[in-house]
């Protein structure tokens, strides 16, 4: 015979199986490293997240052509991460606009047509997510040596 204590448990553990089985997938921990190769090209970012604020680092370190590192900050709205990338490249500093979708495995980085204002570029139509933008999950053992600068 179940005693009053045990019944309410019993609820409270179903009620709690219950709300988790109603999350959508992509409200899992996003924090973590990201990497997109791309032949010598490389991108990583690093994402850390408390509540829908997002924080991080981001690192574009491309063959032959300039590169740039700098800060990522934002929010997470669904399954889309907002970000500002505020980084330095050529001895200059930008703000850059960036979208990613929360994919499995991974993030989706988000293309659209963009605009400049001042030292920031923006989306201003259509952002599109595909998987030739993929940024895969990472150790972050793997790659924290590149964001010793």
């Amino acid at each position: 015979m179940q005693t009053r204590e045990d019944k309410k448990a019993t609820a409270s553990s179903n009620s709690s199986a219950t709300t988790s089985n109603s999350e959508p997938s992509y409200a899992t921990g996003i924090d973590g490293c990201y990497m997109k190769v791309t032949g010598r090209d490389t991108a990583i970012l690093m994402l850390a997240k408390k509540g829908n604020d997002l924080q991080g680092k981001m690192i574009y370190d491309n063959y032959q052509k300039d590169g740039s590192s700098g800060t990522i900050k934002g929010k997470q709205e669904g399954n889309i991460l907002k970000l500002f990338y505020d980084f330095n490249s050529e001895g200059m500093r930008s703000v850059m606009e960036v979208y990613f979708k929360i994919a499995p495995g991974g993030l989706l980085r988000g293309m659209g047509s963009m605009d400049v204002k001042s030292d920031t570029t923006y989306f201003i139509s259509g952002i599109n997510y595909s998987d030739l933008e993929v940024f895969s999950r990472v150790d972050c053992e793997l790659v924290k040596n590149k964001f010793e600068y």
